[in-house]
């Protein structure tokens, strides 16, 4: 990941519009992205619960059989779910003889982790939110996880665009670094290579998704301030012509690029260019491909057609 890159492009980001404004035009992740970096599945029922803070160490306890432990300076702001450190600690090393139950617990606690740290990561980077946890009780259940997650990131972008001073970028930056690689030459890295993917033929499932492309990349080693400045002067020039609108090949061929696409990246194409909300938990952000057609190799209006994505939806959070 190129943090001075994506800093230089998050600058460009407006709340009003959920894209990046460029002189090549708006642009921005949509769910055919997430489908095809992250391979996570669209249809299924909005990620939406209650997350009310009050009781949460109980709720996790009944949950997972271990809690953690309130700040020992009462001043100190309570955090509504447990550190990485904390959730290594006490789940890092799988009991030899577990039951059903520790086998399940320790699943549902790994999951949470790794959600908590790809997905639904914070600005902080250092806290599991028990929310993500709460959703997982149910394994089974067949939630939209792409939706979620965009609008996730979505909101993310919208706080920091705003923030004053320093601070993180929340949300899965892997999809917002592949994304930018695959459209930008701003920032983008060498590809070094490939290493082996295991293939099993038997599960198709298993098989990579695009990400899979940027899997092995070079590292960006000179001063970031200096960096900085230079991305920020080539995201200023850069025309439409420098800009690949299709990386995944044109509507007929997506994919086609890379021969052991794991299958599952097309599978619901038909919903890639929905006009729709996108839920995740208090959030609601809106998806609005028609601001980016050339994305999906279409004519794009100009100006076009405004839709309002409501301020007052930014202004709810978990607070009272």
């Amino acid at each position: 990941m190129n943090a001075t890159a994506l800093t230089a492009l998050v600058d460009r980001w407006r709340p009003e519009t959920h894209t990046f404004h460029l002189r090549a035009g708006e642009m921005t992740p949509t769910l055919q992205d997430v489908f095809m970096i992250l391979g996570l599945p669209i249809q299924g029922e909005p990620l939406c619960m209650n997350t009310a803070s009050d009781g949460w160490c109980q709720q996790m306890e009944g949950l997972i059989g271990l809690a953690p432990p309130e700040p020992e300076d009462k001043k100190d702001r309570a955090r509504v779910g447990a550190s990485f450190l904390w959730i290594r600690t006490h789940f890092g090393t799988f009991p030899p003889e577990a039951n059903e139950d520790t086998v399940r617990t320790y699943t549902q606690v790994y999951l949470w982790y790794m959600l908590s740290r790809t997905l639904f990561a914070g600005s902080g980077g250092k806290l599991a939110h028990w929310c993500w946890l709460k959703a997982l009780t149910v394994l089974e259940h067949q939630w939209s996880w792409g939706s979620t997650a965009l609008a996730y990131l979505y909101r993310q972008l919208d706080e920091v665009c705003r923030r004053i001073g320093s601070g993180g970028i929340g949300g899965c930056l892997l999809l917002l670094s592949v994304w930018s690689w695959d459209r930008l030459s701003v920032g983008r890295p060498k590809r070094l290579n490939q290493r082996p993917w295991t293939h099993y033929r038997n599960n198709l499932d298993r098989e990579p998704t695009w990400a899979y492309i940027w899997d092995n990349v070079s590292e960006m080693t000179n001063d970031p301030i200096v960096m900085y400045m230079h991305y920020t002067e080539e995201l200023d020039t850069l025309t439409s012509e420098q800009v690949d609108w299709e990386p995944y090949g044109s509507f007929y061929r997506i994919g086609a690029a890379m021969t052991d696409l794991n299958p599952k990246c097309t599978e619901e194409l038909a919903f890639w260019r929905m006009r729709c909300p996108l839920i995740c938990m208090w959030l609601v952000e809106y998806h609005q491909p028609h601001r980016l057609m050339r994305q999906f190799g279409l004519y794009q209006e100009s100006p076009p057609q405004w839709q309002d994505t409501d301020h007052a939806l930014h202004r709810l959070d978990r607070q009272l």
